[in-house]
C-alpha cells in the first residue's frame, strides 16, 4: 500500500517547479551586468571584441566566396544583433567597399578603398553567423548582398 505522504510530496515538487518557472521564465546569463535572455535576439555592440571577430570572419568568408579579383573590407557595420542559442548567432548588416588590393596581393585590412569611380564597388550584406567559442568554431549559416 502506498504511503499517503507520497502524493503530497509529488504535489509539492510540482508546485515548486511551477513557481520556479513563473519567477524566472527565461534562462539568462550575466555579462558585464547585462542580462541576455536565451533565444531572444538582442542588439550587439559593433565595437565589442567578440562582435569584431565575427565581422572579420564574415568579411573574410565574403572575400573567399565572391568572384571579384579585389578584396573588399567593411566601410561600416550598419547593425549587429546576437541571439544566445547552442552557442551564439550573430545577425550583421555590413556595408563593404572594394579596395585597390587584389586577393592575390594581400589580405590586409589596411588596404585603401578604390578612388576611381569606375572601380568603386559598394555592397550591403546581411550575414548570419553561428559561433561556438568552446569548440573554437564559427560558421556562416546564411548571407546575401546587394549593390549599395
Amino acid at each position: 500500500m502506498a504511503s499517503p505522504l507520497c502524493p503530497a510530496v509529488l504535489l509539492l515538487a510540482a508546485f515548486a517547479l511551477i513557481l520556479a518557472l513563473a519567477v524566472n521564465p527565461a534562462v539568462s546569463i550575466n555579462s558585464k551586468d547585462k542580462q541576455v535572455a536565451v533565444g531572444r535576439v538582442e542588439e550587439a555592440d559593433p565595437n565589442d571584441q567578440e562582435t569584431q571577430k565575427v565581422v572579420n570572419f564574415a568579411v573574410k568568408t565574403y572575400n573567399d566566396l565572391n568572384n571579384d579579383l579585389y578584396l573588399s573590407r567593411p566601410i561600416r557595420v550598419m547593425s549587429a544583433n546576437q541571439q544566445v542559442v547552442t552557442g551564439k548567432n550573430f545577425y550583421l548588416k555590413i556595408e563593404l567597399g572594394r579596395t585597390i588590393c587584389t586577393k592575390a596581393q594581400s589580405d590586409s585590412a589596411d588596404c585603401p578603398f578604390s578612388e576611381q569611380s569606375d572601380q568603386q564597388k559598394k555592397v550591403t550584406c546581411n550575414f548570419e553567423i553561428n559561433t561556438k567559442p568552446w569548440l573554437n568554431e564559427m560558421s556562416m549559416t546564411n548571407f546575401n548582398c546587394h549593390s549599395a
